[in-house]
């Protein structure tokens, strides 16, 4: 349930609590010293008063609640566009992260929606959650050639420090630029505390010892559904884009793994996601990926 649905609901329980306890009270008092037809609407004036009183100091101090909403919509529609500073920085640095930010956006969007989160908030998160890689661009896969990503893997740890250090440089970027602190939040906990997977996976393979300190972001873990929405479509964009040829069966397991993995590592455990909810959010990123993607699925014979 997103902030504006949340305000409304809120106000109108206590404007409608206030107005029928209010009546409730005044109208029994009258029934039972059974006033006269003068008392009975001097009491009806009253209880109208006090309702008025009540319903406009409850609006009054509710009002930070809505300037600071409001205040936070205006600001995330202005980061709403590829226009922007940062935006544009990204493109000319790192035009695959880039395109990354803008797959996950859509995917975070498209899964918001069908939980009743707060889309718009996802979709700039989306944006700019990576926007810590241009200051060295080509530490990231998506901005390297296959030569470039086997000489980086020889050293791991060091490569795994440069890439977590994206997230640090991303908070430093968005205070720099004034972003609100709802979509600095988003770059925080997008990774949570989940290790560099493609180094973990490589180290594995070679039967190396691993420090889980030397691997894992330092979170924290997602504390919003939106933030666990981009940590899931974040991880599932990457994951996909390894996949030179796509099928759906495949799209449905990438999926499925993605949210397996995040489940069993307890990444999303305070992010207030439930499971009717990740069933909905599973089927938006299958049909999502299978809309951005489908002039590349090869279906089998």
């Amino acid at each position: 349930m997103n902030k504006k649905f949340r305000y409304f609901i809120l106000l109108f329980v206590a404007i409608a609590t206030i107005t029928f306890g209010l009546s409730f009270i005044f109208n029994l008092i009258g029934r039972t010293f059974e006033f006269s037809t003068f008392w009975r609407f001097f009491m009806m004036v009253t209880a109208s008063l006090t309702s008025a009183l009540l319903v406009t100091y409850i609006v009054f101090i509710t009002t930070p609640i809505l300037k600071e909403y409001l205040n936070t919509m205006r600001s995330l529609l202005r980061l709403d566009t590829f226009s922007h500073p940062l935006m544009l920085k990204l493109q000319q640095t790192a035009p695959s992260t880039f395109h990354h930010c803008l797959m996950v956006a859509n995917l975070g969007h498209r899964a918001a929606k069908a939980i009743g989160a707060d889309a718009l908030l996802v979709r700039i998160g989306g944006y700019y959650h990576d926007i810590g890689k241009t200051k060295d661009p080509m530490a990231f896969i998506e901005n390297q050639t296959a030569k470039e990503q086997e000489a980086d893997i020889q050293k791991p740890i060091q490569l795994a420090k440069k890439i977590k250090s994206h997230v640090d440089e991303g908070i430093k970027l968005a205070r720099d630029f004034h972003l609100p602190q709802e979509v600095i939040d988003m770059i925080i906990q997008s990774h949570g505390t989940s290790q560099v997977s493609f180094i973990y996976k490589h180290l594995q393979k070679k039967g190396e010892k691993i420090r889980k300190q030397d691997l894992a972001y330092k979170g924290p873990k997602p504390q919003t559904k939106e933030a666990g929405l981009l940590m899931l479509a974040d991880n599932v964009e990457s994951r996909i884009r390894s996949i030179k040829e796509l099928t759906e069966p495949q799209i449905t397991q990438i999926v499925d793994q993605i949210i397996y993995e995040k489940n069993t590592d307890k990444q999303l455990q305070f992010s207030g996601i439930t499971r009717g909810e990740m069933q909905k959010i599973r089927n938006a990123f299958i049909e999502g990926v299978k809309i951005i993607h489908h002039q590349r699925i090869s279906y089998p014979k």
